[in-house]
């Protein structure tokens, strides 16, 4: 039987790989390394992405108000670490006493 652990464990690695794919991809040309705003509201949401600034958890390139970009890896490590800090903040790992600290969200 496979457990919350184990299901939880694969999306971590399955994060992890598309992250090195998107690395590499970045890194021999075959995808453009930086994004631009109206792309990353698109894939991680407006608020999100605008916290994320405003907490200064990713670099923006550029004029902030105009056209900026931000690293493609850099928001993708972003996304994913928050996701596994979600995950060891939820209840399954509270009830054996581990806990992540982050942020309160606006």
């Amino acid at each position: 039987m496979t457990s919350v652990f184990d299901y939880e464990l694969r999306n971590m690695l399955t994060k992890a790989a598309e992250l090195g794919a998107t690395k590499a991809l970045a890194e021999t040309g075959a995808i453009k390394p930086y994004m631009n705003k109206s792309e990353a509201y698109r894939v991680y949401g407006r608020g999100i992405v605008d916290g994320w600034i405003k907490d200064g958890l990713i670099t923006t390139r550029g004029d902030l108000y105009k056209s900026w970009r931000i690293d493609r890896v850099e928001i993708q490590a972003l996304a994913a670490s928050r996701t596994v800090a979600e995950y060891i903040n939820s209840q399954y790992f509270k009830n054996k006493g581990a806990e992540i600290k982050t942020k309160k969200k606006s």
